[in-house]
């Protein structure tokens, strides 16, 4: 198995072998990795219902103590339950309530660019906690140094800690029961001490915060708010928890998008070296949105429809540089046969967006490149990121219109304002970011 980029890896294997689809065995567990938006559309999507379940993850439920977070639990009542509760405050629908704060999370993000323009992706990342926090908790941040947004940040380190450096536990569990001392399961005392600490804080503190606030009076609408509101008396403890696990999970989600790219990705590929002609793309929509919206007033999200450059540039940023390149996995419950094959139960099944999106036969000429046209009208590309970069089946993420719409309004008020080039040094050279992915799990 490929240790690093292993997306590209699992694209290329596909294309050697002429399959759609790449198996592979590790320590006697069969791995299947979808390398096209068909096999992924028909397992994933069309038979969910034997393709929805998760591998135990023991670095991260049990170690970093995080059994509360919903992406990561077995396919069963309590994740259905779960899911019903995020559906309820995170559909379509619902989801366009949360504009006005994501419209006041950009407006900051552009006071913080223009007091120090250098930090753009610190900036970035602090719009992303000050927009969930206000949504699942109605806690307002500090401009910069906010504390919960630190703490949320630590129990993010702790997931990509356990993704990482603790994947010797999902491969052998085991070592879950071993003393840390025992070889192999030294990873076991670091979580212990460094990281459940954050993971509880961060599941607990902004919790805690409304319940004080709605006690006071002066709690603001929010997720955790509205669910603490339906508990009575003769709630469950499934029902308390819930109502604690629902927010939280959404809280940390956001933020480890953000930590692994997020909203800054799309300001990306206007700093790489390369041939594209990546100024004239800043150009294009900056033009687009002084012809729609003017030079008076910055954009809202009643101008998205009169804006497709804009939000093919979304489409653009989450298709070059996607957050999750490899879906975390889903565990098949039952044996099935695809393509003649036969995938037994238990195989772990993961779509390889990374690939899907880079593949000339879904987004036509130049995938490596930045090309925004491919998603206007006319354009080459036939599948679209919401097809895939948010993950598929009933896995796919709950909170993606709320992310998109966030995506959109910072990329609009960007570009709007400000042009997007590399810092220089101090002997006037552009200072050239490294484009680094993070191997390990994307949630």
């Amino acid at each position: 198995m490929p240790t690093r980029d292993e997306w590209a890896t699992f694209q290329k294997w596909s294309k050697d072998f002429g399959s759609d689809i790449v198996h592979v065995t590790v320590f006697g567990t069969h791995i299947v990795i979808l390398n096209s938006a068909k096999a992924a559309n028909e397992l994933l999507d069309g038979r969910s219902a034997i393709y929805s379940d998760r591998p135990a993850m023991p670095a991260l439920t049990t170690l970093i103590d995080m059994e509360w977070n919903f992406g990561l639990i077995e396919y069963g009542t309590r994740w259905r339950n779960w899911r019903k509760a995020f559906h309820a405050y995170f559909n379509p629908q619902a989801a366009e309530n949360f504009h006005p704060i994501e419209l006041k999370g950009a407006h900051r993000l552009l006071r913080n660019l223009l007091a120090t323009p250098d930090n753009l992706v610190h900036h970035m990342r602090h719009m992303a906690g000050q927009v969930i926090l206000a949504i699942a908790y109605g806690i307002d941040v500090a401009p910069s140094g906010d504390r919960n947004v630190e703490s949320a940040e630590k129990a993010v380190g702790a997931i990509i800690a356990g993704s990482l450096r603790g994947r010797i536990f999902d491969l052998f569990p085991f070592l879950v029961k071993m003393p840390w001392w025992f070889p192999g399961a030294g990873f076991k005392k670091e979580a212990q001490t460094k990281w459940v600490p954050h993971v509880q804080i961060a599941l607990h503190a902004p919790y805690e915060t409304v319940k004080g606030q709605m006690a006071a009076g002066t709690a603001k609408p929010s997720v955790a708010s509205s669910m603490i509101s339906e508990l009575n008396d003769k709630s469950s403890e499934e029902e308390i928890f819930t109502s604690m696990a629902i927010p939280a999970t959404m809280y940390l989600v956001v933020l480890f998008r953000s930590r692994r790219a997020g909203y800054d990705r799309f300001c990306t590929p206007f700093l790489l070296p390369c041939d594209d002609p990546l100024p004239e793309v800043q150009r294009k929509g900056q033009a687009e949105i002084d012809a729609v919206v003017g030079k008076d007033r910055l954009p809202d999200f009643g101008d998205e429809p009169l804006l497709p450059y804009v939000s093919a540039i979304l489409e653009e940023a989450l298709r070059w540089h996607p957050v999750v390149p490899l879906a975390i996995p889903h565990r098949l419950t039952t044996d099935d046969v695809y393509e003649g094959w036969l995938l037994p139960a238990g195989t772990l099944v993961i779509g390889n967006s990374w690939g899907i999106l880079h593949d000339e036969a879904n987004v036509g000429s130049h995938p490596e490149q930045f090309i925004p046209e491919r998603y206007l009208p006319g354009g080459d590309a036939t599948v679209g990121t919401a097809d895939v970069a948010f993950g598929y089946g009933r896995r796919i993420c709950p909170g993606r219109y709320m992310g998109r719409a966030t995506d959109w309004i910072a990329i609009a008020s960007v570009l709007a304002t400000f042009n997007i080039s590399p810092a220089r040094d101090k002997l006037g050279r552009e200072i050239i970011p490294e484009e680094i992915y993070e191997s390990g799990l994307a949630m």
